[in-house]
């Protein structure tokens, strides 16, 4: 636990509590994970933290969480997840290649006309119809 001298520590201190790098330390202050003093010329992480991180932390019990991508997915449209699991498969199967299940090509998006379509444009497409307000 932490020292009861300290009050507050340095992004690398932090992380060498925890075993790990003074980058990851940097990594949880950015991520909003850990607050942090930044006044006075110098990021500071208060012994609180360290503490209230400490009694967060829960026993692993070997059974792992389910996905973020999974329960995002989860929340798509219909439209949506067609996009994303046609872009799956065409990771699986590679670009250009016969999706042997439905017997067409998975470059060819809907409404594209049959247009080759990129790795970057079909990332595209998924991109802007995440940007959509998901029903």
């Amino acid at each position: 636990m932490a020292s009861p001298n300290r009050v507050a520590y340095s992004p690398g201190e932090f992380a060498e509590l925890f075993g790990k790098s003074q980058t990851w330390g940097y990594r949880q202050i950015y991520a909003g994970k850990v607050n942090a003093i930044t006044e006075h010329g110098r990021i500071l992480i208060p012994a609180k933290e360290v503490e209230r991180i400490l009694e967060k932390a829960g026993i692993y019990n070997g059974i792992d969480k389910p996905k973020q991508a999974k329960a995002r997915v989860e929340k798509l449209s219909t439209e949506q997840k067609n996009i994303w699991h046609r872009f799956i498969q065409s990771r699986r199967i590679g670009a250009g290649e016969q999706d042997k299940a439905k017997g067409t090509k998975i470059s060819t998006m809907p409404g594209a006309g049959a247009a080759k379509k990129s790795r970057s444009s079909v990332l595209g497409q998924i991109a802007r119809s995440w940007g959509k307000k998901s029903t």
